[in-house]
C-alpha cells in the first residue's frame, strides 16, 4: 500500500485550521503539528500511487492556508508495536 510523508508549511496562524482539516481525511493515518522548518507532518496511505498523488494535489496542496508542501514517498517502513 503506497504511503507518503508530507511536510506542510502553512500561512501565518493557519496551522490549527490545516491540522483540523487534515484529521478529517480518511487517507490521513497520522498528523503532527511540529516546531521547526515545517508546521505540520502528515502520513498518508492509499490503495495505489495514482490515488496517493491525487490526495496530495487535490486535498493537501490546494487546501486553504497551505503555503507549501514537501512530499516523500515511503519505499520501506517498520513500525514498532
Amino acid at each position: 500500500m503506497p504511503k507518503a510523508v508530507v511536510l506542510v508549511n502553512t500561512e501565518m496562524g493557519g496551522d490549527e485550521e490545516v491540522f483540523n482539516n487534515l484529521k478529517r481525511l480518511d487517507e490521513v493515518k497520522s498528523v503532527y503539528m511540529v516546531y521547526g522548518l515545517y508546521d505540520i507532518v502528515v502520513v498518508i496511505e492509499s490503495d495505489d500511487m495514482g490515488k496517493l498523488k491525487d490526495i496530495v494535489y487535490s486535498k493537501l496542496r490546494s487546501s486553504p492556508k497551505v503555503r507549501s508542501t514537501l512530499t516523500m514517498i515511503v519505499v520501506k517502513d517498520y513500525e514498532k508495536k
